[in-house]
């Protein structure tokens, strides 16, 4: 789905650029009821920031572990989502300060 991709891209894009968008962008997911977009959009956040390697030293995952768990099929438990979360904003914070 070529339409869906370059969405994709385009929203990973501005999440890299736009530090107002990021921080909403993350704080909607936190708010969302669906598990699955929740995942899908941190790992938006991911791939826009940190990247899995990066976040896998961060978070102590295992790098594979982590593409599973962000993953459309993905059912991460409790603990490594906050590990996520918890770097993610952190990172979201430098980001700021960085610019």
């Amino acid at each position: 789905m070529k339409g869906m991709r370059d969405h994709k891209l385009a929203i990973i894009e501005h999440l890299k650029n736009d530090e107002r968008f990021r921080k909403a962008y993350l704080n909607e997911a936190l708010n969302e009821d669906e598990p699955k977009v929740v995942i899908s959009m941190l790992r938006d956040v991911v791939e826009a920031t940190r990247g899995f390697t990066k976040l896998a030293k961060e978070t102590g995952l295992a790098r594979q572990s982590l593409y599973k768990a962000l993953s459309e099929k993905g059912n991460p438990e409790f603990g490594s989502v906050w590990k996520i979360v918890r770097i993610l904003r952190k990172s979201n914070k430098e980001l700021v300060h960085a610019r």
